[in-house]
């Protein structure tokens, strides 16, 4: 039975008052940066009614957006709407959605009004237009699967009387396969133009072990493919008391089977945000978002906090790098190496601080020949005197008990860097003796 529309939309006039549309326009003006963010909005919903519909739940796992001239028509498999859902999408900052879920109803949705002025959800027996952000009305049922929820969006003319269905395109255009990566739920977005333009992204997952997945995804453009990335991606649960929230995660890209570090890494929370993060991998975790979803608020207890579990994260993942055959000067170059870029006042400080501890530590770096070493015990020399003195030697030119190790010649190369001899000084810094001409490490 449907919720009883009259009667939400009464109420809802109380709370809001009868001038909520001239308000809701003002207050939404200016709330996201990128016009188009409705789109995330709705995969995020999505994505949380799928997960609603359990773990043995066979059906499609997919998202598809189908655009005209004059009509965006949004069709998911997630669980169907209920009276709580309805009250949810219809009112303003409220939600019947757990603290688990990604997305909410409220002021997120409320984004597809810059396109529309009265989207209908069609989905279970609920069947409606939402009038004025807040005002639910009783519309036709449409042709639709049974576990079918499909969102309809009568698009708007722009002001100088064109229609604004291009600037959708470009939204979908710019959606990307990536867009998938941190999805649990969503396998597969489709999205079709009358222009003729489409996109098609697909995610396949392997689940490694209990830390570690195995994340692909490809993306075509009008039936050609534009884009496949694989991913290694870390995961861990977060709590908040008792309650699981979600999860904190880091995301290496992998190339040809080595690790490579991402040109940008944008802080993503489910998607990305426009914060960059300085790392050269991404983190992903429920973060408190600005109003608009796309920055953090960097002062925020909560958000401070995942990025320490995520940091804490970080050395559990280079362990299994190291030990499945990844951890070499490609995946050692994602790693946060420069103090000025993680000084005290970054959010993103821990992650230097705790790549720092697991390398001084930590067998890690790329021993000579084989194996890895800590960098406490790690030294560089040129290719002549890693040949020349062993371990051994190196060991009692230092004065020290146990053997000292050389860092491997990739590494040596590597540390000429500035930025990344500061990083390891003093324990591998080297040093030309000037009475016996040796090199030895500070």
């Amino acid at each position: 039975m449907p919720a009883n529309y009259d009667k939400i939309r009464e109420e809802n006039i109380l709370d809001y008052g009868r001038k909520i549309k001239k308000i809701g326009e003002r207050l939404l003006q200016d709330l996201y940066a990128l016009p188009t963010h409705f789109i995330f909005e709705l995969m995020q919903n999505a994505d949380d009614a799928l997960a609603r519909r359990g773990e043995n739940w066979k059906g499609e796992r997919a998202v598809s957006f189908n655009l005209t001239e004059d009509m965006l028509r949004v069709s998911h498999f997630g669980d169907p709407f209920n009276e709580g859902d309805v009250r949810g999408i219809c009112g303003i900052a409220e939600s019947t959605k757990k603290i688990t879920d990604i997305g909410r109803f409220g002021i997120g949705f409320k984004s597809v009004y810059k396109f529309t002025d009265s989207p209908e959800i069609h989905s279970g027996d609920e069947n409606f237009a939402i009038e004025s952000y807040v005002r639910p009305q009783a519309v036709a049922p449409i042709r639709r699967h049974p576990d079918e929820t499909v969102i309809l969006m009568p698009l708007k003319q722009a002001e100088d009387g064109k229609a604004i269905s291009g600037e959708i395109v470009e939204g979908l255009e710019g959606l990307g396969a990536e867009s998938l990566l941190f999805l649990r739920q969503i396998k597969e977005v489709r999205w079709t133009s009358q222009s003729g333009v489409s996109g098609h992204y697909l995610q396949e997952t392997k689940n490694l072990d209990a830390l570690a997945r195995c994340v692909t995804v490809v993306g075509e453009k009008d039936g050609k493919r534009e884009e496949i990335s694989e991913w290694l991606v870390f995961s861990r649960p977060v709590y908040n008391g008792k309650a699981k929230i979600g999860h904190v995660e880091i995301a290496f890209f992998v190339d040809n089977k080595k690790i490579r570090r991402v040109a940008h890494s944008y802080l993503v929370a489910y998607f990305p945000t426009t914060r960059e993060t300085h790392l050269g991998f991404l983190i992903q975790g429920p973060y408190r978002t600005t109003s608009g979803r796309d920055n953090i608020p960097h002062n925020d207890e909560w958000n401070r906090r995942l990025v320490q579990e995520t940091a804490a994260l970080l050395p559990e993942a280079l362990r299994w790098l190291r030990d499945n055959n990844y951890l070499d000067i490609g995946a050692l170059e994602c790693l946060p190496l420069d103090s000025d870029k993680f000084g005290d006042g970054s959010i993103f400080a821990p992650f230097y601080d705790a790549t720092k501890q697991a390398l001084m530590s930590e067998s890690l770096l790329p021993r000579h020949k084989s194996g890895y070493t800590p960098a406490k015990i790690a030294r560089l020399g040129t290719q002549g005197l890693r040949q020349l003195l062993s371990p051994p030697q190196l060991a009692e030119i230092y004065g020290v008990s146990g053997d000292l190790s050389w860092i491997s010649g990739d590494m040596h190369i590597q540390l000429r860097n500035r930025t990344a001899r500061r990083y390891f000084t003093p324990a591998s810094s080297l040093w030309r003796c000037g009475s016996c001409g040796w090199v030895a490490g500070g």
